[in-house]
Parts: C-alpha cells; sequence; structure tokens
C-alpha cells in the first residue's frame, strides 16, 4: 500500500479528479482522491457482518480521542453502488514499506529502528487508554511518518478493534486477556521490525476471514518458535524484551517476567533509547555466563545525582575560587554507598590532570598509620602509573620539604623510590633525632602543600573516619587548615552508628570552620526502590520493567542499603533463583521462590549465610583472610594457610568473583567491604578464635625468614596479642612479648606512636616481677619504649601507673635515665613547672652534679662571678673552638639542667639564670654539646637584660652561640637559640629589621625539629618587630598575623596565638578596621581576656594587654586614655630579665607621653618631667649600642625635653634629626610620628604654614604605614587648622 503526502486535514472539498486504486483484495478495496481514502465492499452481495464491520470501524473512531493516532473515518456511504467507509488519509509508509526501503538505507541503523518501535507501541499506549485494544497490528496496518526528527505511527485498520466494557460483571480477566493479544501480536512486530526480511512471512490484513481458527492457532505457535532463533542476534535487553512479548500467553515454564501493558514497553524502549551504552550491549558469552554465575559489579553506584552534583560544585570551587580548600563530609549507615560516591570524583579529577590521595581506617587495622599507608600508595601508583611531567612535582617536593624527605621516607617508603637521586647527597645531615610527633606533622602538611598545584589539584580522600584516632584526626584537620595547602579537596566519610566518633568528627569540623574552611555535608541514605530496579535491570540486562517484581522484593527486604542489594542478588544466583537461560539467552527468576525466601536483617549475618553455604575450602580462605586485615598481600596468605586443606590459587579468583575480595594488583587483595570482613570473621566460631589467631601468627612467623619480618610483623603480633590467653610457658609470655617490642619500635620508627603504646602494653602486661630478674634488656627496653610513646601521645594517667616501675626496677641510674628524660617531659607536659625543677635537680645529684636546695641572692652572685672568671681571658674563637663533650653524665647533666630552665623562668626567676650559669661553667669544663648553644645564648640574655646592659657582652655570647650551633650541628636547637639570640640580644646591636629573616628561619626549622613552643614564639617575636619595630605597612601584618595566629591554633599553641592576636588587633585599629581579632579566632573579647589574665596570674598577658591599649590610644591621639593605661601599666612590671622590641617601644612611648604631659599638666609637671628625662637617659644607653634602632628615637626625646624647656632652636635640629634618621632606617610609622610632634611644635609657635607642610609629611607617612584611622585624625587636624 502506497502511502503519498495530502493536504492538512479540514473540510471535504468536491473531488476534482477520479479516485486512484492503491490497494486490492478478493474481498475489499481502498481508493485515495486527494486526502480522502475509501475503503470499499467488493462482489455483489456483501453480507452483513461485512457491512457492520464498516460501521464498527467509524464508531470506533469516533469513540476514541482525536489525539489518537488512528484511522479518521469520516463517514459510511456508498462508492460506485458498493458500500465504503470514507476517512482521513494517514502520510507515511506502512511498516512494510519503510521497512523494504530501510533494508537499502545504511543510515537506517538500529537506534532508527527503536525510534520507529518507540511510536508504534506509543499509539498502541493510545489506543489502550482509550480503552480499545486494536486486535490487528500486521506490517500493512501500520503507517509511519516522520515528525521532529522521530517518527510517528498511525494504526489504519479498525476493523477487529475491540472497545473494551465498563461493566465491572464482566471481570478484569477479559480486558487482560485482550490485552496480552495485542502484546503478544506487538512482539511478533517488534521481532520482525528489527530485521525488515522477518515481514515477508506476514500475510495481508485483508485477505483471510477474520476469526481464528485452530489451525491459525499452530500456525502462529510454529511462527512464534521460528521468531525465538531469529532474535537471538539482538542485544540482549532487546531480546529479553521481545521475547517475554512473543510468550507472552505460554505456560510452560512461565516466570514473573511479564508485560501486562504496553505503557511498560514504552517505558522500557524509552530508556533503551535514552541509554543505549547500557541496554544495547552485546551479550558476551563468558565463563560467569557458561556456568550460571552472575557477575555483578562490586562498585554499583546508582541513585545519587544531587550528591553527586554537590560533590562536583565543590571541586569547581576548589579550583576555581582562588585555590581555598574545602571539605565535603560524607555520612551515611554501612554500605549505604558513601565510598561509591567519592569515586564519582575520578572523572573531574582526571579531567583537570589532578591527583588522588585515599586511605581507609580499619576497625583492626594501626589508624595513626592510615595516613602515611595513603601517601605511600599514592606514590607508588606514581611510580607505577609512570605519568609524564612529573618532574615539575619533584621539585616541589624537594623545594617544599628538602631534608625531610629522609624523614618522611621512614613512614612512606615509596617517597624514597619517587625521589631517588634527586635529594642530594648530604641532605641526611639536616635531620634531628628528636623522635618528635610535630615534627611529622609539619612535614606532612609541607609535602601535601607540594602535591597540590593550581594547574595538578589534589582531592584526599579518608574512608571511614569514625575509626580514626585522636591524632590522625588532628593531623587531618592542620592539613585542612594549612594556609600553604591550596587547591585540594578534602572528602571524608563516616558512619552514623557510633555516637562517640561521631562526637570527635563532629568536633574536628567545626574546628575546620572556624579556621574559614568550608565545609558541605552531605548523608547518604537508603536508595529508593527505582533506583534499586535501575541496578537490576543494568546488571541483569533486562527491561527496567521486568526487574520491578524483583526489585520491589529486594528493597523490601534489604532497605534499599547497596551491599546488601548487591549481596542478596548473589546469594539468589547462588541458590537457583536467578539463573541464565541460555535458550533464551537472558536471565531469569524464580519470583514464587524469592517472595518465600528468609532473609536476614542484618547484612554481615546474611552475608555469613551465604559464605556457609560455600565449600569448606572456600570458607576457611575467607576465614584465613579475615584475619589478615583489610587488604593482605598474596604471600602472606599461603604461609598462613595449611596447603593440603587450602588452594590459594583457586580460592582467590573464587572470592573476587564471588564480590568478597578485590584485586589490588602486584599481590594484594583487599576485602570488598569492611562488612564482608566481618561476615567472614564471624565464621569463626568465638570459642575457637583466640587459637585460630595464635596459630595463624605463630605459622607465618615461623614460615618468615627475618629480613621478610619488617613487612609483616604487624600482621604477626596482631594475630598473636588475639590469642595471647592460649600461652602457657614464661617463655611463650617472653617470646611475645620480644615481638610487641620489636612491632611498637617500628611503628614508633614510622611515627605511629598511638599504635605503638598499644604493642607495647601488651609487652608489659607478659612481662612479671621475675622478667626484671631472667629478661632484663627485654623488660627495660619494652618499659622505656612505652613510656617514650605515652609520653608523646599524651596519655599521662596510663603513662604516671607505668613509669615508677623502671625506675624502681632499673640496676643503675644510666638505666634510668631514659625514663627521667620522659617523666620530665611529662611533668612539663601537664604544667607541673615546680615538679620538673624538683625531678631535674634530684636527677642532677645522681648524676654528681648536686645542687643546693638553697636558692638565693649570695648563690646568684657566686655562679655569676665563676661564669665571669671562666669567660674572662677566652676569646670568640676560643669558646666555638672548646671540645666536645664526652662524658656521658655530664651530657646528661646538661640536658636536665635545660629542662629545669625554662621552667624556672616561670616558677623562680633568680634559679633560671643560675641554671644557665651552671650550663656554661659545665660547657667551658668538659666541653661542649648542642645544648651549649643554648646555655652561650641565655647566659648572653642576661647580660643584656636590665640588670647587666652588657649590650657588648651580650651580643658576643649570642655570636659565640650561633657560631658553636653550626658547628655542632645542632638543628634541633635553632628555634630556641634564635629566639633568644634575635628575639633578646641582637636587638640591641643590629637593626630591627635584620631579626625578621631569622625568626621565620627559627619557624621553619622549629616545625623540622618538632619543637612546637618556640616555633611559634618565633611567629610572635615576628609579629611583634614587625608592627612596633620596623613599622611594617599593617595591611602586610595584618595578613600575617591571621595566618600565624592559625597556625599557633593548629599547634595547640592558643597561649601565643593570643598574643598575637593582641598584636593583629592594633594593626586593624590603627587600619580603621571594625573587625575583632579575639573574636574572630578565639570568640572571646579583650576584657574576657584581660579578666582571665589577672585571675591565672598571667601577668604578661595583661601588661601585653595594656600596652597594646596605650599604644593604640597614642597614635590615636587620645592622650589623657593613654596616660591611664601608663598608670595601669605600672601595676604590671616587666622585671630584670629579657626585653622584647614591644617593651623597648613601649618605654620610647612612655616617654613621650611623659614630655607632653610635662607640658600641659603642669600641677605634676616635676612627675612627667622625672619621668621623660629617666626615659631619655635610657635611650642614651641603648643609641650607644645601636645607633640604627634608638638615634631616631633619642633625637625626638631630645627635641621634646628641649621643647619642654623653651629651647626652640635645639628642639627645632633634634626634630629634624630625628626625622632623618627614622628615614635613613626605614622606620616610617617613627618618622609620621617626629613630622607630627615637629607640627605640632610648630604650631605652638604660631607658624601655622610649617605646622601644615609638617602635618601633611606626618599624613604621607601614616598613609604609606597603612594608618588610615591615625590618617583621618591627622586629616582632621589640618582641616582645624586651615580654619
Amino acid at each position: 500500500m502506497s502511502h503519498s503526502r495530502s493536504s492538512p486535514a479540514g473540510l471535504i472539498s468536491p473531488p476534482t479528479t477520479q479516485p486512484t486504486l492503491i490497494y486490492q483484495s478478493t474481498t475489499t478495496a481502498v481508493y485515495r482522491l486527494e486526502d480522502i481514502g475509501i475503503k470499499v465492499l467488493l462482489g455483489e452481495n456483501p453480507t452483513e457482518e461485512q457491512i457492520l464491520r464498516l460501521v464498527h470501524e467509524q464508531n470506533v473512531s469516533n469513540f476514541m480521542p482525536l489525539s489518537c493516532r488512528k484511522r479518521q473515518v469520516i463517514d459510511v456511504k456508498g462508492f460506485k453502488g458498493d458500500p465504503a467507509i470514507h476517512f482521513k488519509w494517514a502520510d507515511g509508509s506502512t511498516l512494510m514499506e519503510w521497512s523494504q526501503t530501510a533494508r537499502r538505507r545504511a543510515d537506517v541503523n538500529i537506534t532508527a529502528r527503536i525510534r520507529a518501535a518507540i511510536a508504534i507501541v506509543k499509539t498502541l499506549v493510545d489506543f489502550h487508554q482509550a480503552r480499545v485494544v486494536y486486535n490487528n497490528l500486521s506490517p500493512e496496518n501500520i503507517v509511519l511518518d516522520t515528525f521532529e526528527g522521530s517518527y510517528i505511527a498511525t494504526f489504519i485498520d479498525l476493523s477487529k478493534a475491540i472497545i473494551l466494557s465498563n461493566d465491572a460483571r464482566n471481570g478484569g480477566q477479559v480486558e487482560k486477556s485482550a490485552v496480552e493479544t495485542d502484546l503478544q501480536a506487538l512482539g511478533q512486530i517488534l521481532n520482525a521490525l528489527f530485521d525488515g526480511q522477518k515481514f515477508d512471512s506476514y500475510s495481508s490484513a485483508d485477505d483471510d476471514d477474520e476469526t481464528s481458527t485452530e489451525g491459525e492457532e499452530n500456525s502462529y505457535r510454529r511462527k512464534r518458535k521460528k521468531c525465538q532463533v531469529q532474535v537471538e542476534g539482538l542485544p540482549t535487553c532487546l531480546n529479553a524484551l521481545i521475547s517475554t512479548l512473543l510468550f507472552l500467553k505460554e505456560g510452560e515454564g512461565e516466570t514473573s517476567e511479564k508485560y501486562g501493558d504496553a505503557k511498560d514497553v514504552l517505558s522500557d524502549l524509552q530508556e533503551i533509547a535514552m541509554n543505549p551504552q547500557i541496554y544495547l550491549k552485546a551479550l558476551k558469552v563468558d565463563d560467569f555466563t557458561l556456568h550460571n554465575r552472575l557477575n555483578a559489579p562490586v562498585d554499583a553506584f546508582h541513585g545519587r545525582q544531587r550528591e553527586v552534583s554537590l560533590l562536583y560544585h565543590a571541586f569547581d570551587s576548589v579550583n576555581k575560587q582562588g585555590g581555598q580548600p574545602m571539605v565535603v563530609s560524607i555520612s551515611g549507615s554501612a554500605g549505604s554507598g558513601k565510598t561509591f560516591l567519592v569515586n564519582q570524583i575520578r572523572k573531574p579529577l582526571q579531567e583537570a590532570n589532578g591527583y588522588l590521595i585515599r586511605g581507609k581506617f580499619e576497625v583492626r587495622e594501626r589508624p595513626d598509620s592510615t595516613i602515611f599507608f595513603a601517601l605511600d600508595d599514592f606514590f607508588a601508583r606514581l611510580i607505577d602509573d609512570r605519568r609524564e611531567n612529573v618532574q615539575d612535582l619533584v621539585q616541589r617536593i624537594r623545594h617544599a620539604v628538602g631534608p625531610g624527605c629522609r624523614v618522611l621516607m621512614n613512614s612512606i617508603p615509596n617517597l624514597q623510590r619517587f625521589m631517588d637521586g634527586h635529594l642530594g647527597d648530604n641532605s641526611d645531615g639536616a635531620v634531628g633525632n628528636s623522635a618528635s610527633e610535630h615534627r611529622w606533622k609539619y612535614l606532612l602538611c609541607k609535602l601535601v602543600a607540594a602535591v597540590s598545584s593550581r594547574n595538578e589539584p589534589l582531592t584526599i580522600f579518608f574512608d571511614d573516619l569514625q575509626w580514626a584516632d585522636e591524632t590522625s584526626l588532628e593531623v587531618i584537620s592542620m592539613m585542612i587548615t594549612e594556609p600553604d595547602i591550596k587547591y585540594c579537596l578534602f572528602l571524608c566519610t563516616h558512619r552514623i552508628e557510633d555516637k562517640i566518633p561521631q562526637q570527635r568528627i563532629k568536633r574536628m569540623l567545626r574546628t575546620i570552620q572556624e579556621h574559614g574552611v568550608s565545609v558541605t555535608s552531605i548523608k547518604i541514605g537508603a536508595i529508593a526502590k527505582d533506583t534499586v530496579n535501575t541496578m537490576l535491570s543494568e546488571t541483569l540486562c533486562l527491561p527496567p520493567s521486568l526487574c520491578n517484581p524483583l526489585s520491589s522484593i529486594i528493597h523490601n527486604r534489604t532497605g534499599g542499603i547497596i551491599l546488601f542489594v548487591m549481596n542478596f542478588l548473589r546469594s539468589l544466583n547462588e541458590e537457583g533463583l536467578l539463573w541464565f537461560n541460555l535458550s533464551t539467552r537472558r536471565w531469569e527468576y524464580d519470583i514464587a521462590g524469592i517472595q518465600q525466601k528468609e532473609v536476614s536483617a542484618d547484612v554481615v549475618q546474611h552475608m555469613s549465610q551465604r559464605m556457609a553455604r560455600l565449600p569448606r575450602s572456600m570458607q576457611f580462605g575467607l576465614k584465613l583472610c579475615s584475619c589478615l586485615g583489610a587488604s593482605f598481600d598474596v604471600n602472606v596468605l599461603r604461609k598462613g594457610g595449611p596447603a593440603n586443606e587450602f588452594d590459594v590459587e583457586e580460592f582467590l579468583p573464587f572470592s573476587v568473583e564471588g564480590g568478597f575480595l578485590r584485586e589490588d594488583g602486584q599481590g594484594r587483595y583487599s576485602w570488598a567491604n569492611d562488612q564482608v570482613q566481618q561476615a567472614a570473621y564471624a565464621l569463626i566460631p568465638v570459642r575457637k578464635r583466640d587459637s585460630f589467631h595464635l596459630l595463624l601468627g605463630s605459622k607465618i612467623f615461623m614460615r618468615s625468614p627475618a629480613n621478610e619480618l619488617t613487612n609483616i610483623i604487624f600482621t604477626i603480633v596482631w594475630n598473636m596479642n588475639q590469642g595471647i590467653r592460649q600461652l602457657k610457658t614464661r617463655s611463650q609470655f617472653h617470646e611475645v612479648a620480644r615481638l610487641n617490642l620489636k612491632a611498637g619500635k617500628q611503628a614508633m620508627a614510622s611515627s605511629s606512636y598511638d599504635s605503638a603504646s598499644k604493642y607495647l602494653l601488651v609487652g608489659v602486661s607478659l612481662l612479671d616481677d621475675d622478667s626484671w630478674d631472667s629478661e632484663y634488656d627485654l623488660s627495660l627496653g619494652i618499659y622505656d619504649a612505652v613510656c617514650e610513646a605515652l609520653c608523646v601521645i599524651g596519655d599521662h594517667e596510663k603513662l604516671s601507673s607505668i613509669i615508677q616501675e623502671p625506675l624502681r626496677k632499673a640496676r643503675c641510674c644510666d638505666d634510668k635515665l631514659n625514663s627521667y628524660h620522659t617523666l620530665v617531659r611529662h611533668l612539663k607536659a601537664t604544667g607541673d613547672v615546680r615538679g620538673v625543677i624538683e625531678k631535674c635537680k634530684n636527677v642532677l645529684s645522681e648524676l654528681g652534679d648536686h645542687f643546693t636546695d638553697q636558692v638565693d641572692e649570695a648563690l646568684f652572685r657566686e655562679e655569676s662571678r665563676r661564669v665571669e672568671q671562666l669567660l674572662k681571658d677566652k676569646s670568640e674563637e676560643e669558646l666555638t673552638s672548646l671540645p666536645k663533650m664526652t662524658n656521658e653524665r655530664k651530657i646528661a647533666s646538661m640536658q636536665f639542667l635545660n629542662h629545669a630552665v625554662s621552667s624556672a623562668f616561670a616558677a623562680e626567676p633568680l634559679l633560671a639564670p643560675i641554671l644557665l650559669f651552671k650550663m656554661v661553667t659545665l660547657s667551658i669544663e668538659y666541653g661542649v654539646c648542642e645544648i651549649s648553644a643554648f646555655a652561650f645564648a641565655g647566659y648572653g640574655s642576661w647580660l643584656v637584660s636590665a640588670l647587666k646592659s652588657d649590650f657588648q657582652g651580650g651580643y658576643r655570647m649570642g655570636h659565640v652561640a650561633i657560631e658553636l650551633n653550626k658547628r655542632l650541628g645542632g638543628e634541633e636547637g635553632i628555634p630556641r637559640l634564635y629566639a633568644t639570640v634575635y628575639g633578646f640580644i641582637n636587638i640591641w646591636k643590629m637593626p630591627f629589621q635584620a631579626s625578621l629573616p631569622m625568626h621565620l628561619e627559627a619557624y621553619e626549622a622549629g616545625n623540622f625539629s618538632g619543637d612546637v613552643e618556640f616555633t611559634v614564639t618565633n611567629l610572635y617575636m615576628h609579629a611583634s618587630n614587625s608592627l612596633y619595630g620596623c613599622g611594617n605597612n599593617l595591611r602586610n601584618v595584618d595578613s600575617t598575623a591571621r595566618v600565624f595566629i592559625r597556625r599557633c591554633k593548629q599547634r595547640g599553641q592558643d597561649f601565643i596565638g593570643k598574643f598575637i592576636c593582641i598584636i593583629h588587633e592594633i594593626a586593624l585599629k590603627l587600619m580603621g578596621s571594625s573587625e575583632k581579632s579575639y573574636a574572630l579566632f578565639y570568640d572571646t573579647t579583650e576584657e574576657r581576656l584581660f579578666t582571665d589574665g589577672r585571675e591565672q596570674s598571667t601577668i604578661s598577658l595583661c601588661r601585653f594587654i595594656l600596652f597594646k591599649r596605650k599604644y593604640v590610644a597614642f597614635f590615636l591621639g587620645q592622650m589623657n586614655a593613654a596616660a591611664d593605661f601608663f598608670e595601669l601599666g605600672l601595676s604590671f612590671p616587666i622585671g630584670g630579665n629579657g626585653r622584647l622590641v614591644n617593651i623597648i617601644v613601649g618605654v620610647f612611648i612612655d616617654g613621650l607621653i611623659a614630655f607632653y604631659y610635662a607640658r600641659k599638666r603642669r600641677y605634676d609637671e616635676t612627675r612627667w618631667t622625672e619621668i621623660g628625662i629617666g626615659v631619655l637617659n635610657l635611650m642614651e644607653v641603648w643609641a650607644k649600642a645601636s645607633d640604627w634602632n634608638f638615634s631616631n628615637k633619642l633625637f625626638l626625646l631630645r627635641a621634646e625635653c628641649f621643647f619642654l624647656r623653651g629651647d626652640e632652636r635645639a628642639a627645632l635640629q633634634m626634630y629634624n634629626a630625628s626625622i632623618k634618621a627614622a628615614q635613613d632606617h626605614r622606620f616610617i610609622h617613627e618618622e609620621g610620628l617626629a613630622h607630627e610632634k615637629l607640627a605640632s611644635f610648630h604650631d605652638h609657635y604660631g607658624r601655622r604654614g610649617e605646622a601644615l607642610a609638617c602635618f601633611n609629611a606626618a599624613k604621607r607617612c601614616y598613609e604609606n604605614w597603612g594608618a588610615q584611622a591615625v590618617v583621618q585624625r591627622v586629616e582632621r587636624t589640618i582641616a582645624m587648622l586651615r580654619r
């Protein structure tokens, strides 16, 4: 039947041409007259039934909505004397004609055929929704036409259509049977559609009588069996759709995979069209399918579009908004797909040429080693992937971390492989010996900062954060808030079941947010039933509608937990309820059997039940693997299993195929999920677990040569420790204790102190009192190591209960020294400064350096004279060339004197210099060690203090200290040494500006050595000197202070951080900013800090706050307030020890306030004058020591003094000298101050023009300083003068 284009439907025009015969059979003929079609009954005497069919077609056409694409009958009337119906002609070609044309056209591919199929099914859906069964689907009765790049289908012969009754008495069975007839016919149409030659088997729609016969039914069955074979070449999903329609009414072998509605067929076809990459895959008949095994993915991901969008948005934000790090926290129940969500970041990360570092915390593994393992795996992958352009990364690491790489290589072995040949031969010399936790934290941050860059962004992912220890959480927080780390997205997942870990994680995230880092929280729940259906559809390669019965049951039984869903699906396959039919080439399932299956509500219990159905050898392998950790090496598995019961080569592929294990490459395997591991572990009966672990650990130990123990010691010891209740003899106890000591020391070498403490505490529990006699070295070694580990991790309660044991049982003082050192560090950490002093005194007495309990002025003078006498004839060269100290006891004495000094400064100020004198004496008499450098520096700081003011002598000692430290290679002492030399000593001789880079150098060195206290002290000294001494631009002071405060908070040094806040507040005030540093960083106020300081007797904090208020008031012209703060400050005396830059500048400001009020307050002029003269006299002395730092201040004080006395000429000369000195020495803030004072001087004498010029000069200086609030004050003064 040929169809050509017609004019649009409308009113029927009178015919202008003769009708054209289009089709003729023995009973009917079809004519076309323009856009009108005529179907005529042939023969002289048409039967009544034939005429009724014409009327029926009109009734059906009128019954259905105009929107349905069907033959639109206009009328039933005669044509040339024969009964006929007149209808609107449908544009297009019949499906038969379209198929014949498609054979000759290359562009009619499977996608085009699917579009045609969708058009046909859509029209059938419209019929059924109009409650009409078409009942006559054939290639001749379907007309296809193109529309907006796709197809539309019109059904043309309505003679057999059935209008369904609304009478409920007919029941639903009649309707269901009628619809199934259409669906079966649709199956034949679709089957033939995808190979046009198959339409040749169809006969004309009008050739035969419309009533079915038995012969026709038998013919249909034969055709259908032929179709079954023909559909085998189709993609699996289409094959399933079509075969389901074809077998719709066959009772034999019936399953629940049926179509009951054409809408479901339409929905499936549309899904196939939208996702051809999923549903048009050719079936791969591999070993899995041949053996009826389901190859279900272990990392299925579905139904998380919103969450993925949030993840992508965070990644884009990090890379497009200046590289500011962000955190995405993903929480959910176990098995809900948190890790699968994170895996979606791989695509954008790869497109951005970025890096991924990922680590997983384990419930039974060493959590404090997870970060190191993650980095080690990262560098291993870089090496294996042979990624291009890694030289840029190598150079970044070399520049940022430098010799610190040697420290990290103990914990990150693959870093050494990656950096091989790029560190130089002398790198080892810069590495200190301190086992400091803070050092590796700092170096980790430097390493991560080097990895991330604008062109190579970094994503760091930590899985199962609920099992992280406090140290790891602290390190992660430190990395996230590290100002140097840019272009880095931090992802973490954690479970919601455990409340206590949740609280720890919430605290960490809150701290991160307080540092200004954005945190996005994503909560992962169960997936919806529709998502489960999509998962099954893609896994089984079945159309979605055919999976609905199965997905409904699975979703109901598993609660939509992804891990449970996939394991339940595997268990159905293993139990024969889900199988692959090689005849139909598709997956099928027994819905009745699945409905009857009992399922545990707990995923672990369900997986254990599934595992229990496996062969015994496979169960045994799973038990072994469950005891080897989250991941393991195949060689370790071989050593642990009995060869006669267990075939590793058979077990591993089986476990991977079963979804239990994942192959990681290079002989390593990991569990698909920790709950799978938990289920495998549950296979071991509880009563047998101890012996199972002990036997496994013992086998691996005995089968491993000594050179392999390093790599597997933790696996051996963990298993043995689980079975220590099975140990019988003392030798067994001691052997396992010795292995725990080895594991503990190895963990400490890689900075995993928390894990080390656990191993070592087990070792302690295996010892008894007799062990000190029979295994003395073992006992001493374990106690020394465990005390050090507990001290590092800050577990002071356990340390207090253990440390007395080695002090009681050790045989001599030398064997006690390690414990004494640990005890003193413990007392320091707990704030017991007097306890530190007393313990150090006791140890010194044991070492032979007896110390008197009576500390008074007489002892002070005696010790100071002794040192002076020893140094009297010693040149700097002689001091720096002193021999090295070799007496081990004297070295120990120096160490304990060093411990005591810092505590003495806080608790017994008179004792501190005496201890320094003693250290210098020992260094001269017995030779020098690394601590000697600080001893000479400390002695120098005492010489420059207010008690001595011997600036030249102090400077000499400072120089000796620096040179001596260089000679001895004392890198670890740099922070303390530089803080002393450049913070207290050199400021009296060298320009203030010279100290700034040295403080930053000390900060870097301190991070490397781990001396946190003096590391951040150098930051404070840098900030103080920048503001008060050098007068650096306040905007720079502001930005630098923010970074410094964050670094203090990162390292838990809030005391110093609050001091830097004071400096920051000054900068903000002078800049005219309304920000409050205290509120910004510590959620407090200055008044609260001051009150707390008074209540806690923190005099230095109160003094610094009062000086800040005085300094700000002075520069803002609030002289009454400045004087009040000066008076209050007298209640908080400085004392006689060292003076920092802020103290020096504070004295200078006091002198200016004094001379101002000496002129203004005539009733107390004498007092203020005396104060001013006193400051002037001090400045005379200071300026002789350092003209650079103090001459401009001296000249300005002299000018103010001459101004007070009325010596106009001398005052003018001194003002100009102060201005010039400040210019020459780059003190822009004090140059502005001198201009302003000179302006006031001119104004006093009525020289308004000169005063205006000087005020404008002061304004320019203050502008360059960045002090906008001061500029505004000067502008107001200028405006008043111009009136």
